[in-house]
């Protein structure tokens, strides 16, 4: 029998160590195709060049920010009625959204109910917000109306699919004694459901107004009001310094939404609340929450409903376009029929493909800048205060301006075309793809590291044997999450010259070829709906 000495130089490590030729092959094929891809959408290195040329002098326009008094005043009319947007769509949306999640839940309605509520959430989740907008502009004219229903509709989406999932992870246990009681299907909801989801519900609308508050900007570039309608028409007049001020400012809105939306959070879902203990004439009385935290409630409740009414009250609204909205959008619709399937091999199909292009390249960019960044956030990485701070201000910058402003802003850097989509999708996306992975990395569990860096292994051979193992899964759900997301964003970028299918809506809706038009949102929804079914069959098979 031979013995270690007797075996070749070498022989250990690589029986140790085999090669990994299935990561190889992978490796080489996912060169090929960034390659490939690039080729396609026409993204060269001396256009890249060129670009951050171009960006040197445009960054020189910009600065220092414009603050004149009539260009401040604009900024504070257009930020207020943004923010009466965000507040408006997030009250009616939300509203809106808890019967429908009610009805989405397996656990409390029948099927035939359920099948119906949870297609009419498919649908409203399918369309980007700047389509909805561009629809509803049609419908009642330019202006906060158009952003306003535009951004309920992405509310109900998007808030009706957690709670119905917030519902059916809820304990049946009070639903059913209540029912054993002969409780009405009203008294149920009311005593049984809505205090166990009314925390959760609560976060979900403190994040979705924090996102409405982004989104408000998003809609006004397409004429539904707000701030982005400025920030459209100071790009049209070129004032770029005038526009850095617009995005310095929604970067602090969306900061200070964020803040409001962690201090509701706090308010509402504090599980173990620490309550007192009262004595009065008729004994001693436990109650659940405390004086300071009922005068917080109650005071958030009251703010609320004033925000509201000023919002309500302020918002423009043409009754003669909201009286004849039905029958603008009939007549929308039924100038979408018969579709022109002839355009599809015209102009969609390659839009489609640079679309699903700019997409994947956005991403694989996204996840090759977010990752240092994700490092500098996490507190058992990096211990330092201020790499930590200038990480998490990265994230919050990056993902404050949307995907249709970076790529206004690229656009004019690089030129029209794929590459300012692939550079737009990738910068917002940091911000997504940065919080998740920093998220999961300080959740790592510290045995491995700690065993490792006793051992003396380098910084290097930490993050790859003891965080990424761990983190490995919750990248690859983060990655497929955003690709998924990046689709949908990378269907609207030509509507601002940045490629893909937004360049043949837009070429569309310019010459009133309606009937194009509807081909290209069949083709959006088709394309939205396999990209869903494929991201969730990748998450069953490989996380």
């Amino acid at each position: 029998m031979s013995t270690p000495s007797a075996l070749p130089a070498g022989s250990l490590r690589a029986r140790a160590f085999p090669v990994n030729w299935p990561l190889r092959i992978g490796a080489v094929l996912f060169l090929a195709y960034v390659a490939y891809a690039a080729q396609i959408v026409d993204i060269r290195w001396e256009r890249f060049v060129q670009g951050l040329d171009n960006g040197a002098r445009f960054i020189g326009r910009m600065l220092p920010p414009n603050t004149a008094g009539d260009k401040m005043e604009l900024l504070v009319q257009g930020m207020v009625e943004s923010l009466q947007i965000a507040i408006i769509s997030t009250f009616a949306g939300v509203l809106l959204a808890l019967p429908l999640g009610l009805c989405a839940a397996r656990n409390m309605m029948p099927m035939p109910v359920t099948v119906v509520a949870r297609g009419l959430i498919a649908l409203f989740r399918t369309f980007h917000p700047v389509i909805v907008a561009i629809l509803f502009v049609k419908a009642v004219g330019f202006g906060a109306l158009a952003g306003v229903l535009a951004l309920i509709v992405a509310t109900l989406g998007f808030i009706a699919k957690l709670i119905a999932e917030a519902v059916e992870e809820m304990s049946m246990k009070p639903i059913e004694a209540l029912r054993a009681a002969g409780s009405p299907f009203m008294s149920v909801v009311i005593m049984g459901v809505v205090p166990q989801v009314l925390p959760r519900f609560i976060g979900f609308a403190a994040y979705q107004l924090d996102s409405n508050l982004r989104n408000s900007a998003l809609v006004g570039i397409v004429g539904g009001g707000g701030i982005g309608a400025t920030l459209f028409t100071a790009f049209q007049r070129f004032d770029y310094d005038f526009v850095l001020t617009i995005i310095i400012a929604i970067i602090l809105a969306v900061m200070a939404g964020e803040v409001l939306s962690a201090f509701m959070r706090r308010i509402y879902q504090d599980e173990a609340p620490s309550g007192e203990v009262r004595r009065d004439a008729s004994g001693t009385v436990w109650h659940r929450y405390t004086a300071t935290e009922r005068a917080m409630r109650l005071a958030f409740w009251g703010i609320a409903a004033v925000a509201l009414a000023w919002s309500v009250q302020t918002v423009e609204v043409i009754p003669e376009f909201l009286y004849d909205a039905p029958q603008q959008t009939a007549d929308l619709f039924a100038r979408m029929w018969p579709i022109d399937w002839g355009y599809f091999q015209k102009a969609v199909s390659a839009a489609l493909v640079e679309t699903l292009h700019t997409a994947t390249l956005g991403t694989i960019l996204a996840i090759a800048l977010a990752t240092p960044v994700a490092l500098m956030c996490a507190r058992n990485v990096s211990t330092s205060i201020w790499v930590n701070t200038l990480g998490r201000f990265i994230l919050v910058a990056t993902r404050s301006v949307h995907t249709l402003v970076w790529a206004l802003l690229f656009v004019a850097v690089f030129g029209p075309g794929a590459l300012a989509g692939v550079m737009a999708v990738a910068v917002h996306s940091i911000g997504f793809t940065g919080k998740f992975l920093a998220e999961a990395i300080e959740e790592a569990k510290p045995g491995p590291i700690e065993a490792l860096r006793a051992a003396g292994a380098p910084r290097r051979a930490v993050l790859l044997k003891g965080f990424w193992p761990q983190v490995k899964p919750a990248f690859l759900a983060v990655s497929l999450f955003r690709w998924d997301i990046n689709v949908r964003e990378s269907a609207v970028l030509g509507l601002v010259g940045a490629g893909g299918l937004g360049v043949a809506l837009q070429a569309a809706m310019d010459n009133l070829y309606w009937d194009q038009v509807g081909l290209v949102l069949v083709v959006i929804f088709a394309v939205v709906v396999v990209t869903e079914l494929v991201t969730s069959v990748l998450r069953a098979r490989i996380i």
